[in-house]
């Protein structure tokens, strides 16, 4: 009787020690991983823009767009919904102007509250040696805690590819695992931002044809998605379709005169009509039809059946 009471109390010390040790195991003792007691929760998401710290300038749409496809992504998982950055738009002129000088996070951060979102995406894309490393987190907007955060490094040719892996990472550990997704099937997606990405995938792969059906499959979707005319003029100046560049960049141009990329677009512009006039074609020079002569008069017989016409 003793000696149960004496075990059974000796449980209950060590069973007290070992809730009251630090997470990392006792002084002097190796540290011990504990397993992840992460609970799945509903999240609705905001993508801010992310930053193109690749020092191009042809990287700003992919970094722009990076953040949409990521948060489309996760929202395959039924615990989250996207807030679409295009209802900032929609937001009073008081609203908006809360937004005003902000960048970054705190930008971030401040769009989602106003977009009733209680997680943001935030990240940036930078270049080593041709390969882009995309880094992305996943911000509680209440608390400013980042809950996951993900990053992988591709070719600029893989984009969606890319985009996946952080979302599936993202998933996971926020415990709220994706199903699985085939990229194969974008051509089915209602979603603007995935055609965007894989349009610029096939830019930068050299498919300029491919490129150029997901950047208007991304306009039917959403006609003001402005950057789409920029880089199908870039695709057709690849191509040396010059006509086709001029169209574009002229459309951009009217829908978006203070973009950033203005100035560049203005000296494509210029050298796209220069070599369209160099390379049309000569138009074929008009050629006068002859002075038709008066038809010499002349006997003439028709026969219809048995019946015989003459003049």
């Amino acid at each position: 009787m003793r000696a149960r009471v004496a075990a059974t109390c000796l449980s209950a010390w060590a069973a007290w020690l070992a809730a009251a040790a630090p997470e990392g195991g006792p002084a002097g003792s190796p540290a011990t991983r504990r397993p992840s007691t992460t609970r799945a929760v509903k999240r609705t998401v905001f993508a801010a823009p992310f930053e193109n710290a690749t020092g191009r300038t042809q990287y700003e749409p992919a970094a722009a767009g990076m953040g949409d496809l990521v948060a489309v992504l996760l929202a395959r998982q039924e615990h989250v919904a996207v807030v679409e950055r295009q209802r900032l738009a929609a937001l009073a002129a008081e609203q908006a102007l809360a937004l005003r000088g902000l960048t970054g996070r705190k930008y971030a951060i401040e769009a989602g509250k106003l977009l009733a979102a209680d997680t943001v995406l935030v990240g940036r894309l930078y270049l080593v040696k041709g390969w882009l490393t995309v880094h992305v987190e996943a911000v509680e907007i209440a608390t400013t805690r980042v809950v996951a955060a993900g990053e992988v490094v591709c070719r600029p040719e893989y984009l969606p590819e890319a985009a996946l892996q952080t979302a599936r990472k993202l998933g996971r550990r926020m415990a709220l695992p994706l199903p699985a997704i085939d990229l194969k099937q974008v051509d089915a997606s209602p979603v603007a931002s995935l055609h965007f990405a894989h349009a610029l995938s096939c830019y930068y792969a050299g498919n300029m044809d491919e490129a150029l059906m997901q950047l208007m499959r991304t306009i039917d979707l959403d006609p003001n998605y402005a950057e789409v005319h920029y880089w199908s003029g870039m695709c057709y100046r690849r191509l040396e379709e010059w006509s086709h560049a001029v169209i574009d960049w002229e459309r951009f141009l009217r829908d978006q005169p203070d973009s950033p990329y203005a100035t560049e677009v203005r000296e494509l512009l210029a050298e796209a009509r220069r070599k369209d006039a160099e390379t049309a074609p000569p138009r074929p020079a008009e050629i006068a039809a002859p002075a038709s002569a008066p038809a010499p008069e002349c006997d003439w017989k028709c026969a219809i059946g048995n019946v015989t016409l003459s003049n």
